[in-house]
């Protein structure tokens, strides 16, 4: 089990004071405190035919957002997400707590704070960052969401912190310890660099510009990531007339021709209608050049591994569409699905949300898995979520 050493005890121990009074005491006008979260409790089940075995495991989770405002030239931002797992998952993968502990950002921000057989405490601090505003420049130190993509399901911009659509209850979605700059000509227009690094000591940096054009937003970036390989791309998103467009492109090409993976080419295009009985449609395609390098040859690969950008999908095609529809003010209901053709295989989940008071909602989800992930052996996985939360 990974322990906190004594430097880090002492800032977390000096962070802590300092939130506590930040938010209990009362702050004058120039500054502005606020503290929020929720807490949920998700019990689930996993099988591969409903008549086989079971996989049952529950997660107890509670995030907590610090925020202190100093005046209208500072923010500071810390947010912290708190885990207890439990169940037959911890039990039977091997090296599970390992993944679960693991951070790979510059500074290792995770804890496994108590493990068992079948059980494991994590927490993680998953933003920590300084936001300073300079009028038309905007600067950002430390550890936080740096979203490029815009895209709904896949964004191949994305290339400092790719996340899982399947990973619903983590709608954050993970963050970078960075350097961010930005500096807006106008409005619309502004430019963005940014220097990253992570746990392996190699940075990252690109740069970013985005603009509208005709009534169309526009980006373009380019830059570096892990010393190992260079990235360009772009994306745009609008609208022809009530649907809503959007689509990314990023090219990697290695800086050793001979090193592998090799050079890869990630696209996605996607559009949405909200039609007026209030039903939304959202559709995408996938096509990742690189689906066939990242080595995954089952569903836990897949399902638990952590994602870059060459990662964002198993197979080189893949279709998405999604309905959704708000059956009352308090129920919505939808679902989405997924097709790879070359793996001859779908996705399918299910879901509804019931609003049971003001800030308690109840989640019924399910993810259902079918895929030649290897000739001739197909797999299949249906997962059943029951997810309580509370907002405050």
């Amino acid at each position: 089990m990974k322990r906190m050493t004594t430097h880090q005890t002492d800032k977390l121990l000096a962070f802590a004071i300092a939130a506590f009074l930040f938010t209990s005491q009362p702050v004058s006008a120039q500054f502005s405190a606020s503290a929020n979260g929720y807490l949920s409790e998700m019990p689930s089940a996993m099988f591969s035919k409903i008549d086989d075995p079971w996989t049952i495991d529950n997660q107890l989770h509670n995030r907590l957002n610090f925020k202190l405002g100093l005046g209208c030239y500072a923010t500071i931002a810390v947010e912290v997400r708190n885990r207890f797992l439990s169940g037959e998952t911890v039990k039977n993968v091997p090296g599970y707590d390992q993944m679960i502990g693991a951070d790979r950002g510059w500074a290792d921000l995770s804890w496994n704070l108590a493990t068992g057989p079948s059980y494991i405490l994590n927490t993680t601090i998953d933003r920590a960052y300084i936001d300073l505003n300079m009028g038309k420049l905007q600067a950002t130190i430390g550890r936080q969401r740096i979203n490029w993509g815009m895209n709904y399901v896949w964004n191949p911009n994305d290339i400092f912190n790719a996340y899982s659509f399947f990973d619903f209850d983590y709608i954050e979605r993970p963050g970078s310890d960075a350097i961010r700059m930005q500096y807006y000509f106008t409005p619309s227009a502004h430019i963005e660099l940014v220097g990253k690094m992570g746990s392996t000591d190699q940075p990252s940096y690109a740069g970013l510009f985005r603009f509208s054009l005709v009534g169309f937003d526009f980006q373009l970036l380019g830059g570096m990531l892990d010393k190992k390989e260079i990235v360009a791309g772009g994306g745009f998103s609008g609208y022809f007339g009530p649907v809503s467009v959007n689509g990314e492109l990023t090219y990697l090409q290695p800086r050793r021709m001979i090193s592998h993976p090799g050079p890869a080419s990630i696209a996605g295009i996607g559009a949405s209608y909200l039609t007026p009985f209030q039903l939304n449609i959202q559709v995408e395609y996938l096509y990742n050049q690189a689906a066939g390098q990242n080595g995954i040859a089952s569903f836990t690969d897949f399902y638990y591994r952590n994602l870059t950008v060459r990662d964002l999908s198993f197979a080189p095609h893949t279709f998405f569409a999604n309905l959704g529809y708000p059956v009352t003010p308090l129920i919505n209901a939808g679902i989405s699905a997924m097709y790879f053709p070359k793996l001859k295989g779908f996705y399918a989940g299910p879901s509804i949300d019931l609003s049971l008071l003001k800030n308690l909602d109840l989640s019924i989800i399910f993810q259902y898995f079918t895929v030649d992930l290897q000739p001739g052996l197909s797999q299949q996985m249906t997962l059943g979520f029951l997810r309580l939360k509370w907002s405050f």
